[in-house]
């Protein structure tokens, strides 16, 4: 990859955040994405982070990733303010499930807060999270101010504020809503666009169409009922379709929309990155 067109690659998907968190509907190929924008980045000459919350997120494939468990997050807070060897014990006697039950959004917070303090290491100039599937995102990231309005002083209060501030920070913190050319997925999209943006007041950088098929104009010049015309007739209805729902999510979304063609082998990411510059054409970018 080249740098410079990595770099302008990467300005034109998420901007110039510190923290980019990525998500969408399950199956939507969020994980593909966000390794995708982390190796661009990598490309561009920047150090990444890929923040993942899951023990089974894949191979690194050379960037440096984190794997944020809540327990190991909450171990490690009771760790570093004084619980010390005790932490381990409140750990397996099931103290700290009570205390989740009892406090509800505190794993959320205190993953939120393992977070921010990755951002503000200073240590990567690009914190990209692999973050839950929509839904789950929305919880989470409401889970400060929930607790917020709970605790008015503390270290509880204080994580909370300082979550929020990074969270609404819109230089800083931003969103890439992944979806697929389907009315469901694209609906879903809408709607956590709409959820973001005015109850979390979080900023939406731009929205990933992923896998979209390779565009198939009807042709004339088949033999009506062969077999080549009915391949044809399907993938061209398909392909319309898929175009129909890409300008659905254009018309419903006021942030930048870009088209990730379905590749072969998106299974090793360094070869899948590759397609970006193949598209950077249809971007308008030279």
């Amino acid at each position: 990859m080249q740098t410079a067109k990595a770099r302008i690659i990467l300005s034109e998907l998420i901007g110039d955040p510190r923290l980019v968190l990525v998500t969408g509907k399950g199956g939507v190929g969020k994980s593909s994405v966000a390794r995708l924008i982390a190796l661009t980045a990598q490309a561009a000459g920047l150090k990444p982070l890929l923040v993942l919350f899951d023990e089974f997120g894949g191979e690194s494939d050379g960037v440096e990733q984190v794997i944020l468990l809540p327990d190991a997050v909450m171990l490690e807070y009771l760790e570093t303010h004084g619980f010390g060897p005790l932490a381990q014990r409140l750990l397996k006697s099931g103290v700290i499930d009570a205390v989740s039950t009892a406090i509800p959004g505190i794993r959320d917070l205190l993953v939120l807060a393992k977070i921010k303090q990755l951002v503000n290491s200073g240590i990567y100039d690009l914190v990209l999270v692999d973050a839950p599937a929509s839904g789950h995102l929305l919880s989470l990231l409401s889970s400060p101010d929930g607790l917020g309005a709970i605790a008015t002083d503390g270290p509880i209060a204080s994580q909370s504020a300082d979550v929020i501030a990074l969270l609404r920070d819109q230089e800083l913190t931003g969103v890439v809503l992944v979806t697929l050319p389907e009315e469901t997925p694209v609906q879903e999209t809408s709607e956590v666009y709409n959820s973001l943006t005015t109850l979390l007041t979080t900023h939406v950088l731009s929205c990933v169409i992923n896998r979209m098929p390779t565009l198939v104009q009807r042709r004339d010049d088949l033999a009506p009922g062969s077999a080549e015309a009915h391949a044809n007739e399907y993938l061209a209805a398909r392909s319309a379709f898929a175009q129909s729902q890409a300008q659905t999510v254009r018309d419903l979304l006021p942030v930048p929309v870009f088209e990730f063609p379905f590749v072969e082998d998106a299974t090793q990411p360094n070869r899948a990155a590759m397609y970006l510059f193949e598209q950077t054409d249809r971007w308008g970018i030279h």
